[in-house]
């Protein structure tokens, strides 16, 4: 909520004095009525709120900004409204807060639907920040224009005391709950020796006014046993007055003029006061923002000393607003709406983020004074970070030293994070030795005429070496991400950022490893060492599994999931893609099964060659395991760069591979009843028509194929495995290779399986070109056995075993490129 730069002279005004300014001490919307109170070593303060382009006081909400050094402000955003009280609808007025027995009462007028007046309203809340509620469902005080402007006060003797008023002050006795009052509402005694004489104005003539100087917006307080009362006084213009007592309810004495009218370019004024770490400090509001003036004032603070006799001294409006009393630490979190003065900028604020700066444009900056570089570290290799948000391409944040111009120390490249509250934390190196205190200044570039970023809080930490050194980016991290990688060890590093969050998990391989939480948001965990390979892995978050937004990601598991591949050395090389290599294609297929009376999708490899001549090529058919999909032999399994480098090698022929869902994408879940085995051989059943009616006459009429069962082989892994056993061996007329990787048959008997096609070896070995059964040597799904019951009976079968690999696609790998070299020769 901000003034963006409307007139080139308010602009000009801006960029003139916000060098040295400190006055308006919020320019990022407009602020009224200032209520200061010190609780805890801050100065919060609650305002009212103008909205832009106003032209009376609608004013919507209040808001609370605090600081501890009486010059950088944070804003706390707005902890109360006209809609948190049902019998209110209009006029967020003049508000004051005040601690009491740990709890914090929030007193302010606003209209009331009741009696169709102004009314005092009473919110509660248990931190100076809210969230307040309203306190009693109804108004402390109603039914008159004149209630407007409360003050809240406790006496020494724990009496509280509550004064309004507009253009008499009004007042009553709390009870000890801050919420009631006996008796009636009491008016002060408003003379001419109390308030002074109004000024022979036409406001004067006004019988029903009164005679007194006295406006609105009292503040009362006690100091040195007097009781003294602030107030705006004069009609319009005003100026703000003060009046004396020796008890809370009067008979007062006017005092004199505190701060004469100034020319700020507001007509009203109203004051706060409070003493802060040994000094004294009066708040007021002007009219001096762009775009500023009667409807559209802003909050300022001059700090003043007392008279030796204790009465006030002429206080007179300055830009150049109160010295530091107190350094501001960066090496912690520092939230982006800290700040001392800013251009152009405005906040927001949700209940996911909080508040955080927004609507920042090319030339915007924001300011933050007396940045203690001492602190910690800062001899050693320091960056700056920062979160941030843009759903656009974002822009640049540029750190400079103690002006606008000054000395740039740290640079950040924003890019689109896929949404305006899609927080990413960015980091640059801090590139000069920097030491002692400075002002900081973060000026945003980019686009012009269009909102860049969104920006959450920024801190400035050791350059920590170790998050990186030694470490790799996993080839299936997306872009833009630094995280997941792997190290020397084979362990791999996860970090995510998820502040809102509070548990995370890592779950891979078969363990669930807890990942810690830094202060900033960020989960990190490093996993035992893995073995080579791909490994599915998921993200527990509170409970419920995801996938990591980090990471590509992939069909397996009966879900999508991340994957993370710990890299063989050159002995991988086979499954790479290699320079001087020509690349064959993977596409995607759909096509219409009439044995479904569905469509279904393949994927289909052609070699490189395929796309240059009229050559017709045999076929593979090649099936996944249970749970993955299609695309798991050209994704999980690299199966096309296996191929590409075989056939470069002239170790395979060119050939198509076929690759279908093969309908176990679901889980195996037998029926309750039912005998298992037989369910398991009716998983994924579906598919031996699909490919035999619908798949392979789809495939010999698409591409150029080589249509005779001596140029067509099929092969799979796992569930594939059992599938293709099931598909080729009722088959022979149509397949003359047949291969399994981990194939899954259980129990079967070789002598009598498949209406015992094993039994007469001779005429199954004339017709089975070859036949190949391969798994890793640390599963045990029973193919080595069955491999050499097959041989056993004069079966030529050959087996492979993949050293120290499990039921994983490392084996898989390695099974198919033994495999392809042995087709169509």
């Amino acid at each position: 909520m901000t003034i963006r730069r409307g007139l080139l002279a308010g602009m000009f005004m801006m960029t003139a004095f916000g060098a040295k300014a400190q006055n308006p001490i919020i320019q990022t919307c407009f602020t009224t009525d200032p209520a200061p109170m010190v609780h805890n070593g801050r100065v919060y303060l609650y305002t009212g709120h103008d909205e832009d382009n106003a032209d009376f006081f609608w004013m919507q909400e209040w808001r609370v900004y605090s600081s501890a050094d009486m010059v950088n402000w944070t804003d706390q955003g707005s902890p109360l409204a006209i809609e948190d009280f049902s019998w209110g609808d209009d006029r967020a007025w003049a508000p004051q807060c005040i601690e009491r027995d740990g709890k914090f009462y929030f007193y302010v007028p606003l209209h009331s639907k009741l009696s169709g007046t102004m009314a005092i309203g009473v919110a509660v809340g248990d931190s100076p920040t809210g969230p307040f509620r309203d306190a009693i469902g109804k108004p402390l005080a109603d039914g008159s224009w004149d209630y407007i402007d409360p003050t809240v006060f406790i006496d020494d003797d724990g009496q509280a005391y509550l004064y309004w008023g507009n253009p008499r002050v009004y007042y009553v006795k709390l009870n000890k709950d801050m919420i009631s009052f006996d008796g009636e509402v009491q008016k002060i005694d408003m003379t001419v020796e109390g308030f002074g004489k109004l000024p022979n104005t036409p406001l004067a003539k006004d019988e029903k006014r009164g005679k007194t100087a006295y406006t609105e917006g009292p503040w009362v307080m006690k100091r040195n046993n007097k009781y003294f009362m602030l107030y705006a006084a004069g009609g319009i213009p005003e100026h703000i007055a003060y009046s004396q007592a020796d008890t809370p309810v009067g008979p007062w004495k006017r005092m004199g003029k505190i701060m004469p009218l100034q020319g700020t370019g507001s007509f009203t004024n109203h004051c706060g006061v409070t003493d802060f770490k040994g000094h004294s400090y009066f708040f007021y509001h002007t009219g001096w923002l762009p775009k500023g003036g009667g409807f559209a004032r802003s909050v300022a603070v001059e700090e003043f000393k007392y008279n030796p006799d204790g009465t006030f001294p002429i206080v007179n409006a300055t830009r150049e607003g109160v010295k530091p009393v107190g350094t501001l630490n960066p090496f912690q979190r520092v939230e982006a709406e800290t700040i001392a003065f800013s251009e152009g900028v405005k906040t927001e604020q949700n209940k996911r983020t909080g508040v955080y700066v927004s609507d920042i444009h090319n030339g915007d900056y924001i300011k933050v004074r007396e940045v203690d570089f001492s602190t910690a570290g800062a001899n050693k290799p320091m960056c700056f970070k920062a979160s941030l948000a843009s759903a656009l391409r974002g822009g640049t944040l540029e750190v400079r030293l103690d002006s606008i111009g000054g000395k740039q120390i740290a640079t950040l490249t924003v890019g689109t994070t896929g949404g305006w509250e899609n927080w990413r934390t960015y980091s640059a190196d801090i590139t000069e030795k920097v030491s002692g205190v400075h002002d900081v200044y973060f000026v945003f570039k980019g686009r012009k005429g269009v909102k860049l970023f969104n920006f959450d809080w920024w801190e400035i930490s050791e350059k920590q070496q170790s998050d990186l050194a030694g470490t790799t980016r996993g080839i299936y991290t997306v872009p833009g991400n630094e995280y997941p990688r792997i190290d020397k060890e084979n362990r791999a590093h996860f970090r995510v950022h998820a502040p809102q969050c509070s548990s995370m998990m890592v779950d891979i391989c078969g363990k669930k490893y807890p990942m810690a939480k830094d202060a900033d948001g960020n989960f990190t965990a490093i996993t035992d060492p893995l073995v080579v390979g791909f490994h599915y892995y998921f993200l527990n978050i509170d409970g419920v599994s995801v996938v990591d937004p980090a990471s590509e990601t992939f069909f397996g598991c009966c879900r999508e999931a991340g994957g993370i591949e710990v890299p063989e050395g050159k002995e991988g090389d086979y499954y790479r893609p290699q320079q001087g290599v020509a690349h064959g294609q993977v596409r995607s297929v759909s096509y219409y099964a009439d044995s479904q009376k569905a469509f279904r999708r393949a994927m289909v490899y052609t070699p490189a060659e395929y796309e240059k001549g009229k050559k017709r090529y045999p076929v593979l058919y090649l099936q996944h395991g249970m749970g993955e999909d299609e695309t798991g032999w050209s994704n999980q399994g690299c199966m096309q760069h296996i191929m590409d480098n075989l056939i470069a090698s002239g170790e395979c022929v060119p050939m198509i591979v076929v690759m279908e869902s093969g309908d176990v994408k679901a889980p195996f879940v037998p029926r309750k009843g039912y005998d298992v085995n037989k369910e398991r051989d009716m998983y994924g059943a579906s598919f031996y028509d699909v490919i035999l009616k619908d798949l392979i006459p789809m495939i010999d009429k698409t591409f150029r194929t080589k249509t005779d069962r001596n140029h067509r082989a099929m092969a799979g892994l796992s569930w594939g495995g059992h599938q293709t056993f099931h598909t080729v061996l009722p088959n022979m007329d149509k397949f003359a290779y047949l291969g399994t990787f981990s194939g899954a048959l259980f129990g079967v008997d070789v002598k009598t399986c498949f209406n015992g096609i094993f039994s007469d070896a001779k005429k199954f070995n004339s017709e089975m070109k070859y036949m190949f059964m391969g798994c890793g040597s640390e599963e045990h799904f029973g193919t080595e056995k069955m491999a050499k019951e097959l041989k056993a009976l004069g079966i030529d079968v050959e087996f492979y075993e993949s050293q120290g690999t499990h039921h994983e696609w490392l084996t898989w790998r390695r099974c198919f490129r033994r495999f392809v070299p042995h087709l169509f020769k």
